[in-house]
């Protein structure tokens, strides 16, 4: 996992032309203008999936990993406490893997991380995490997951 801001953004453009292609996207785009929803960058290769919600407690969070796509969480407002455990420390997965959502899910394990405005994150399919739990209090979050095909 790599956690960094977006004024550094370019440090990460040697992990291939998908990253670049997406790192680029966000620097260059104001995520708080588009609407909700997916927006293709290049086709199923880049993409990236514009969210809201307020953060939530534990209870209501999923712990997840990925085996085709690496993501790119970045926060464009407010902040959260992002999990993370490297898939080798993660407990067995609670579930089988789905291939059409590219998604497997673990038991809620984690270290955390504060994400806040500007933040993002780099996970890959060796990187079990869990977006969206609530620091101190339920905060609204505007976030932009970018979806990087490996």
């Amino acid at each position: 996992m790599i956690i960094d801001t977006l004024n550094h953004c370019e440090r990460y453009y040697a992990l291939g032309e998908n990253f670049k292609k997406g790192l680029e996207f966000l620097k260059n785009n104001d995520i708080s203008k588009m609407e909700l929803g997916r927006h293709e960058i290049d086709g199923d290769n880049v993409f990236i999936q514009v969210m809201e919600y307020n953060t939530k407690t534990i209870d209501n969070c999923a712990a997840e990993a990925h085996k085709v796509y690496a993501d790119i969480q970045y926060v464009q407002e407010g902040f959260e406490n992002f999990g993370y455990v490297p898939i080798e420390r993660a407990s067995a997965p609670t579930t089988e893997y789905d291939p059409e959502r590219d998604i497997v899910f673990f038991e809620k394990e984690c270290n955390y991380v504060l994400l806040q405005a500007g933040d993002f994150a780099i996970v890959f399919p060796h990187d079990v995490h869990m977006p969206q739990k609530m620091a101190v209090a339920p905060t609204f979050v505007r976030k932009a997951v970018v979806k990087i095909k490996l």
